[in-house]
């Protein structure tokens, strides 16, 4: 068991020296220095996951109202670029996870 943990926090260190991390990094941080941008990206978050959980019918047409409503904001170079460095370290966690995870046999009761 302690190897196994040992194994994950170094596998924790490579990820923090990843390039898909480091780039994540600098683009929160740049995109944190404007208080503004950040408050309008969270707004943006926080109504598509509200639209992504409701039992909307027209789900479809309200995301492209809300990109549409947004479309300055996403034109922006520092939320452009924190966007696109999340979603590759997000990316990168999904690969990790999945690796780990092949080819163990969990079995959930309510499965």
């Amino acid at each position: 068991m302690r190897d196994v943990i040992k194994q994950s926090k170094d596998l924790n260190e490579k990820i923090k020296q990843s390039e898909e991390y480091k780039m994540y990094i600098d683009a929160k941080s740049a995109l944190y220095e404007h208080d503004d941008l950040c408050i309008r990206l969270k707004e943006l978050k926080n109504r598509n996951e509200g639209l992504q959980n409701s039992p909307v019918t027209d789900a479809y047409d309200a995301v492209v109202s809300l990109v549409k409503e947004y479309d300055d904001l996403l034109h922006n170079p520092l939320v452009s670029d924190f966007l696109r460095a999340e979603q590759k370290i997000c990316r990168l966690m999904q690969q990790v996870y999945i690796s780990i995870s092949d080819g163990l046999e969990l079995e959930y009761l309510d499965e």
